[in-house]
C-alpha cells in the first residue's frame, strides 16, 4: 500500500486521527469504499505509526450515509473536530476523499484504550425520559394506570385488554439517554450499541446518545439465547438484551418465571458477573423490566414495585373504540353480539381487518357487515 501518512487526494479511502499536543494518536477514523479496504487501511495505519493493534479498540463501524456530499475532508468533519477538541485532541487527516457520487461509505472508528479508560464517568450528560400520552387515543382509565410506567420501576402488567405495549411505549416515550458504545474489561469487548434496537441522536467518544430504548422479547417467538453473550470474533461479544436495554425498557411477553427471577436479581445486585474467554467480568446494569402477561399467577411470589391491571373493555368502551376505528357508530345490540374475548385492542384489530375485507367484497351497509363479522368470530355463519 502507498505511504498512508502522506496527505493526498484519493478516491478510495481517507484516514482521520485525533492527536495530543505531543503528537500521540488517540483516535482513528477510516473512511473507505468498502469494509475490507477499511480494515486493511486501519491495519496499515497502525503499523506505519508503530501502534500495536491491541492498544486500540474499535468502537464503531458500518456504512455511513454520505448522500449529497462530494468530498470528505477535515472541513466536512467539523462536528468530529469539535468533539475531539473538547477532550484535548486535534483532528488531522491524510488528505481528501472524493466520493464520486457515492451514497454511502464504510467507516471504522477506533480509540486508544488509554482514552477509553480516561473517559469513563467523565462526561456529564443530562438524560431525560418521559412518557407522553396526549397524542395517543386510549381510554382515560388505561392512560391513568399506564402513567405509572414513567416511574421507571420494574412492573408487572396484567394485560387482559391485549394492548400492544412495546408499540405503545415506542410511540409515547420521549427523551435522550446515553448508552456505552461498548464495555471493555481486561481485553474483553462487549458491544452494547446496536442499530437494530437503538435510534442514535448524537455521540460522544465512547457513548451514543439514543432515544430511550424499548426492547421487546416474546417467549412465544423469540429465543432464550437472546439473553446470552454472542461471540462476534476473538475477545469481542454482542451484549445480551438486558444490556442493550440500558437506560430503557425491557418488555417481556409471557417470559419464563426463572428468567424474570434472574433479571430481578441482577437488577437488585446492580451488576452482572460473567466469565468470557476465561476472564471474569463485572458489568453495570441499568434497565427497567416490564412483564406483559395474562397469567399473573406464573409470577406469584416475585416482587415488582409496580403492578398494573388492564382489564378487558366494557361494552361502552368497546363500542367507542370500534366506532373510532371504522368511522361509524356501533349500536348496542351489535356490540352485544361480539364474544367477550374480542373486547380487547387485539380483538378490535381483528374485527376491523375482517370488516374492511368484507366491505371491499360486498356492497352492504357497514352495520350489517359488522353483524357478519360478529358471526364469523363467534364461529357461526354470517
Amino acid at each position: 500500500m502507498e505511504d498512508i501518512n502522506r496527505p493526498k487526494e484519493r478516491e478510495n479511502f481517507v484516514v482521520f486521527a485525533g492527536v495530543t499536543k505531543d503528537g500521540q494518536i488517540q483516535f482513528i477514523k477510516v473512511y473507505a469504499i468498502d469494509e475490507s479496504l477499511a480494515i486493511e487501511v486501519l491495519e496499515e495505519f497502525l503499523r506505519e505509526n508503530h501502534i500495536h493493534p491491541s492498544d486500540f479498540v474499535v468502537v464503531d463501524q458500518g456504512y455511513e450515509n454520505v448522500e449529497g456530499k462530494e468530498v470528505i475532508t477535515t472541513r466536512t468533519e467539523e462536528e468530529l473536530s469539535a468533539l475531539l477538541s473538547r477532550i484535548g485532541l486535534k483532528l488531522v487527516s491524510n488528505g481528501i476523499l472524493y466520493l464520486k457520487g457515492k451514497n454511502k461509505i464504510y467507516q471504522i472508528t477506533a480509540i486508544s484504550r488509554d482514552l477509553l479508560e480516561s473517559r469513563r464517568e467523565t462526561e456529564e450528560i443530562i438524560e431525560t425520559v418521559t412518557l407522553e400520552f396526549s397524542d395517543i387515543r386510549l381510554p382515560e382509565k388505561y392512560i391513568k394506570r399506564l402513567n405509572l410506567l414513567a416511574l421507571m420501576e420494574d412492573t408487572l402488567i396484567l394485560n387482559r385488554v391485549e394492548l400492544d405495549l412495546p408499540s405503545l411505549l415506542r410511540k409515547t416515550i420521549r427523551g435522550t439517554v446515553a448508552i456505552p458504545r461498548l464495555l471493555e474489561y481486561d481485553g474483553i469487548i462487549i458491544r452494547v450499541f446496536d442499530e437494530e434496537f437503538h435510534i442514535a441522536k448524537g455521540s460522544y467518544i465512547d457513548k451514543v446518545l439514543v432515544s430511550p430504548p424499548v426492547i421487546h422479547w416474546d417467549a412465544h417467538i423469540d429465543s432464550i439465547e437472546d439473553f446470552s453473550f454472542k461471540k462476534i470474533e476473538e475477545n469481542v461479544y454482542s451484549a445480551p438484551l438486558f444490556l442493550k436495554a440500558f437506560s430503557g425498557f425491557l418488555v417481556l411477553t409471557e417470559p419464563p418465571r426463572d428468567l424474570v427471577r434472574m433479571l430481578l436479581k441482577i437488577k437488585k445486585r446492580g451488576e452482572f458477573k460473567v466469565t468470557l474467554d476465561g476472564r471474569r467480568v463485572r458489568l453495570p446494569v441499568n434497565f427497567t423490566i416490564i412483564v406483559d402477561t395474562k397469567y399473573p399467577e406464573n409470577y406469584s411470589g416475585l416482587k415488582f414495585p409496580v403492578r398494573i391491571n388492564l382489564p378487558p373493555m366494557d361494552d361502552e368502551t368497546f363500542a367507542a373504540m370500534l366506532a373510532e376505528a371504522i368511522g361509524i357508530s356501533v349500536p348496542q345490540d351489535v356490540t352485544a353480539m361480539f364474544p367477550e374475548e374480542y373486547k380487547t385492542f387485539l380483538g378490535i384489530e381483528i374485527i376491523v381487518n375482517l370488516w374492511k375485507k368484507l366491505l371491499e367484497r360486498k356492497k352492504k351497509d357497514g352495520i350489517e357487515l359488522l353483524r357478519e363479522v360478529a358471526a364469523i368470530v363467534s364461529g357461526g355463519v354470517p
